[in-house]
């Protein structure tokens, strides 16, 4: 008899078993070399196969779950999933980035660690290195020190550069160009920074149009007019001006999720055994829940149940009528939150009744909390109106009505509502920030809405109120920006105005002989003589005595001049009075100082052997300073010089 079990308990691990056997070899520095091919096989499916899961028995079930869905879609009984919609995708966040990649890289150092301690043990022995705690630790110290340090470098290295070095790939399909340099030319270009969105460099290199295109799934989430002309057309996309991206998941979610099952296993659900997978799950359904033995999944198998998941994770199952109840439930209390039930305001609640030909999707009712996906807002029709966030995958299951401003009588009021579940808050939603700036964009063509939003980017306006505080190495600014005459409600909104660019100008179109050529334009004297189209471009210049002294072979160089009454006896040069004078007392040029090539900028004392050192002014045009910094307190040695060129 015990050896039946035996037998019947080695049948049961031998597929792991047997996957460890064939990816031993793959993970042979994870593991000891006395690790059973048992452990590997788990490692291998806790780590690489439904990640997001952690229990085996829901593992499988998601799996039976995905092998029915492609049985259905192999006899034409639903739809393909199209990859390339913003419905099946979700962002990859700068956080969730470098955490995946230091994550990687600490695992790389503890594993050299523990291949440097197997190593020290197999050839001077177990006791020949450490005989003590204290040992132990100041041993160990001094490996991850060692091994240590190189995380750090790693990451300084990917944020200064944006190439990725990763062993795994990390499931990327580029290694380099996660970085961009956030240019402040303007504001509109600064804030076009942190609202874009970029399919990969990969993509670039495809021949096929199919992921450029504009798919009605990216309504009012992704903006048809903002995107560039070129190799990036339809790749580097900007999220309309409502839609926002959930960075982390909600505060709430140890509480609501219990009390969510509960409230769908009431509603009808049959659960199964995802929806007890974690344990703080569990003890609270235990407490609460009326049903707390699990149903089978041949019940969704072999009856005409639909699937019910959240996050991925296979909960439970029930009828259509009963998915369509939970789904109506669901919508309401995301508006109305209920002491006993705080719902996640941003969760998708997405119905898919059973396919009624083979381009309907998977039947099932899909519910979404985790992070990096898109949400935007719209109004609820049914009942008081409520502002709801809903998701793109979400969308496809409404009615969402456009023209809200239309007239209607109380019937065609009536119909409308019972038509739609939804309606927008506003039709310029759709578009994206800067795309929703321009001004009667309707009667425009669609390339020329296109191309403002590139040349808005490159204008000279006013990046920022503080530029004499900033580091920067060159900023534009604009001389004499003025408000538009004629604007839509979006800069009024995020006070646009305070960072105003562009000026106000009175356009004659005409033909005059020999200047009519395409793209050229006769700007009036006068306007141009009074400061039209006037900026100024501030460069600011690091000056470091270490580095010069080092570079001279000097030390103890501080900022100074010549005394005045030492440069003022006649036994001085002229040419070492007129450089004297050029520069302050404390050797630094004087605010609003006019400045042209050559001339010196800064002056530096070296006390022992009492020589000057100056430093030129390199520029081709004039420049006025406009600013100076001193850095350090007893002796200054570094400073910051900022100028202004007046560009015309």
């Amino acid at each position: 008899m015990q050896d039946e079990v035996a037998k019947q308990r080695a049948t049961s691990l031998s597929p792991i078993a047997f996957l460890g056997s064939v990816l031993a070899a793959k993970f042979h520095e994870n593991f000891p070399v006395q690790a059973d091919n048992s452990s590997v096989g788990s490692y291998f499916l806790a780590r690489f196969v439904l990640v997001h899961i952690d229990d085996f028995a829901c593992k499988h079930d998601v799996l039976l779950v995905m092998a029915r869905k492609l049985y259905c879609f192999a006899h034409e009984e639903c739809g393909e999933d199209y990859v390339d919609a913003i419905a099946h995708q979700e962002l990859l966040l700068p956080g969730q980035l470098l955490a995946s990649y230091i994550s990687e890289k600490s695992e790389e150092a503890l594993a050299r660690v523990a291949s440097h301690i197997r190593s020290n043990a197999l050839t001077k022995g177990k006791h020949a290195v450490v005989k003590s705690q204290t040992g132990v630790a100041s041993y160990c110290g001094k490996l991850l020190l060692r091994y240590g340090c190189a995380v750090g470098n790693k990451v300084t290295s990917f944020l200064a550069s944006g190439n990725l070095t990763s062993s795994s790939g990390l499931d990327l399909q580029q290694s380099a160009g996660f970085v961009i340099v956030a240019e402040r030319v303007n504001m509109w270009r600064y804030l076009s920074h942190f609202r874009a969105v970029h399919r990969g460099h990969f993509f670039t290199t495809m021949k096929t149009t199919s992921v450029r295109k504009l798919l009605p799934e990216a309504w009012g989430f992704l903006c048809p007019v903002h995107t560039p002309d070129g190799a990036p057309c339809g790749l580097l996309s900007h999220l309309a001006a409502r839609a926002h991206v959930v960075c982390q998941n909600s505060r709430y979610m140890s509480k609501w999720r219990p009390s969510l099952l509960n409230l769908m296993i009431s509603l009808g659900m049959l659960p199964l055994r995802g929806a007890f997978a974690y344990q703080s799950w569990k003890s609270s359904i235990d407490r609460q829940s009326p049903v707390q033995r699990t149903t089978s999944l041949r019940h969704l198998l072999c009856n005409s149940h639909l699937p019910l998941c959240i996050d991925g994770v296979v909960v439970g199952c029930a009828q259509d009528q009963v998915c369509v109840h939970i789904s109506i439930v669901l919508r309401c209390l995301k508006t109305k939150q209920f002491p006993d039930l705080i719902l996640d305001p941003t969760i998708e609640v997405v119905h898919f009744p059973p396919p009624a030909s083979k381009i309907h999707p998977f039947a099932g009712l899909l519910l979404f909390s985790q992070a990096a996906r898109l949400v935007r807002p719209v109004l609820q029709c049914r009942g008081r109106a409520c502002i709801e966030l809903i998701g793109p995958l979400e969308q496809m299951t409404l009615q969402i009505a456009c023209d809200v401003n239309s007239p209607f009588t109380d019937g065609e009021a009536t119909s409308f509502l019972s038509a739609n579940t939804h309606m927008e808050i506003d039709p310029t939603y759709i578009f994206s920030v800067l795309a929703s700036l321009t001004p009667f964009s309707d009667f425009n063509q669609s390339p020329r809405n296109m191309y403002q939003c590139q040349m808005g980017k490159q204008s000279m306006g006013t990046p920022a109120h503080s530029i004499v505080h900033r580091p920067d190495g060159k900023v534009y600014q604009i001389l004499m920006p003025q408000s538009p005459l004629i604007c839509s409600h979006t800069p009024c909104d995020i006070n646009l105005d305070d960072y105003a660019q562009g000026t106000n100008s009175i356009v004659a179109v005409l033909s005059y002989t020999g200047y009519d050529m395409e793209d050229a334009m006769i700007i009036n004297k006068s306007s141009y003589e009074r400061g039209f189209g006037h900026g100024v471009v501030y460069k600011t210049l690091f000056v470091d005595l270490a580095q010069e002294g080092a570079r001279r072979g000097m030390q103890a160089l501080h900022f100074k001049r010549l005394a005045s009454s030492i440069a003022s006896k006649r036994t001085a040069r002229p040419l070492l009075r007129s450089l004297n004078e050029a520069v302050a007392e404390d050797g630094l040029p004087e605010i609003g100082q006019r400045i042209s090539e050559g001339e010196p900028l800064w002056c530096a004392f070296h006390d022992s052997s009492s020589e000057r050192i100056y430093g030129r002014y390199k520029g081709s045009e004039i420049a006025y300073i406009h600013a100076v910094h001193t850095i350090g307190y007893v002796t200054t040695k570094l400073c910051v010089i900022h100028f202004g060129q007046v560009w015309k």
